[in-house]
């Protein structure tokens, strides 16, 4: 059986290596007066192959390479001048022989060393891909130690290998440290409301460091490593309440292959950071056993929310869920106002300390464009092109968007309606602000450049998780429609088409 297997490789490399073979190549100059019949003509004669003109000139490949045919055809009168002859020896060069290797995004980059960068997906693969083998072969014990170690490997790797701003563009998070006169004019002295706590601890960090040149940088990078830290602690607490389950465990795989994952790499833009791999599973236990698990879930929910204004979205699934799971009238009322009183005391009570211990003052967002996609007619905003969301960029970025954060789970998810009917109601209660955001959102930098937000406005792709993880089956469906979605996720990065026009 390995026989075939390795038979499979070494036809799939052989297809990826092109070879191009060419005659010897000569120009010919003719004559003014020389027809398109007698050039023809000529061409037959002279063996002179896929001729290409530019203007009187004419590159071609010389099948016959003889003295005595060169010899005629530099002498024909109808010829006005030759290159790539020796007149001397009456020779031309050898065939020429191209090698071409295709690899992934071959058409966006110009080097296969430009795609260092993809080395993070190819360790979040092998980390979750070594998850749901625990999963399946491996009992109780030996399960929480494997992922725990994968998960503080991966942890290591975010810090030690994180995204370098040279060699991918992270929205304009260049532009905000470039210098401290830069970073304090764009985050100092006020709290811009629709981000307010990851900019107050941004602050924070600022005014703890050396005031040199370097403090901007630093203070996103520190604050880049918590986010990371944070998400793992989310992810151990999930298999410690799970007891590291089986379903846990391959829940957990998934949430490391979902392109989500990479933004934990030093990702200098923060929409990502209301992201939480615990929220949905503490709800869906709340909401299932009853107890304190429902309130644990609605403030990891406000917490994003209060982190970045993207995670209002998780916010309203919550309370979708609250009053939409199965359960009496009365029950679900008391469901709704446990979670709206959590989340939203998560989300804004951090306001007095700002004010009152802080000092700080609290203002909107200074963006005086509409951050949602237009209808029908593409729209300029602050210099660049908004694509309607009906035309035919529109529809590319959204499906494009659709794939990187993992919407083909639900019809993997949707198949699971007979065997786990809870779960997957529990789960159409909670997406719709996901998909509603995912659709109308615009993110100024485009796609490509705000991938963040992208990926910020998708919680649900935690729940689709969350459901597919209870069979072994939609596990490994899930799995490989999540790799499928990194070449998603950097063809969207990558590729310049996914930035939109700007309009100088």
């Amino acid at each position: 059986m390995w026989a075939w297997g390795v038979l499979g490789v070494i036809v799939a490399l052989a297809m990826c290596v092109d070879v191009t073979v060419t005659g010897p190549r000569v120009h010919v100059r003719w004559e003014e007066g020389v027809s398109a019949g007698d050039r023809e003509a000529l061409e037959r004669e002279h063996d002179l192959r896929r001729g290409v003109p530019d203007g009187r000139t004419w590159r071609y490949e010389l099948g016959d390479r003889s003295q005595e045919n060169i010899r005629a055809l530099v002498g024909n009168v109808a010829v006005e001048d030759t290159a790539y002859i020796d007149r001397d020896t009456m020779s031309v060069g050898g065939r020429d022989v191209q090698i071409s290797v295709w690899y992934p995004l071959s058409d966006v980059v110009d080097r296969p060393s430009e795609l260092r960068p993809l080395r993070r997906s190819l360790w979040l693969v092998l980390a979750g891909g070594l998850l749901l083998w625990a999963a399946r072969a491996l009992k109780a014990g030996a399960r929480r130690n494997v992922t725990v170690a994968v998960l503080l490997l991966v942890g290591t790797l975010a810090v030690t290998i994180p995204f370098s701003p040279s060699t991918v563009t992270m929205g304009g998070s260049a532009d905000h440290v470039r210098s401290r006169a830069d970073f304090e004019s764009w985050f100092g002295g006020r709290v811009r409301f629709e981000k307010h706590l990851s900019q107050t601890l941004l602050l924070q960090v600022y005014s703890r460091l050396e005031p040199t040149d370097a403090a901007p940088e630093r203070a996103v990078v520190e604050l880049s490593r918590a986010a990371t830290a944070w998400f793992l602690l989310g992810a151990l607490a999930v298999g410690v309440m799970e007891r590291w389950s089986v379903v846990v465990v391959r829940y957990l795989g998934l949430v490391l292959l979902a392109p989500a994952a990479l933004m934990y790499f030093g990702w200098r833009e923060f929409g990502y950071l209301p992201l939480s791999g615990a929220a949905f599973p503490l709800l869906f236990r709340g909401l299932r056993a009853g107890g304190s698990r429902l309130e644990a879930g609605s403030v990891l929910a406000g917490l994003g929310a209060a982190l970045h204004g993207s995670g209002l979205v998780a916010l309203a699934g919550t309370w979708l869920v609250a009053g939409g799971a199965p359960g009496r009238l009365g029950v679900r009322v008391e469901r709704v106002l446990r979670a709206l009183a959590w989340g939203t005391t998560a989300y804004l009570g951090w306001i007095l300390i700002y004010a009152v211990v802080l000092n700080l003052r609290i203002e909107p967002s200074p963006e005086t464009f509409s951050s949602w996609r237009p209808w029908l007619v593409d729209e300029v905003r602050e210099r660049r092109v908004s694509a309607a969301m009906l035309s035919a960029t529109g529809v590319r970025d959204i499906l494009m968007s659709a794939w990187v954060v993992g919407v083909p789970l639900l019809a993997v998810a949707l198949s699971m309606w007979r065997q786990y009917a809870y779960e997957v109601r529990t789960l159409l209660w909670y997406i719709p602000p996901s998909i509603a955001f995912l659709v109308l959102r615009w993110p100024f930098e485009g796609i490509g450049g705000g991938i963040d937000l992208v990926v910020a406005g998708f919680p649900a792709i935690y729940a689709l998780a969350w459901v597919c993880a209870h069979d072994p089956k939609r596990t490994k469906i899930a799995a490989v429609l999540l790799i499928s979605a990194h070449y998603a996720f950097w063809r969207v990065v990558l590729d310049d088409q996914f930035v939109p026009l700007r309009i100088d």
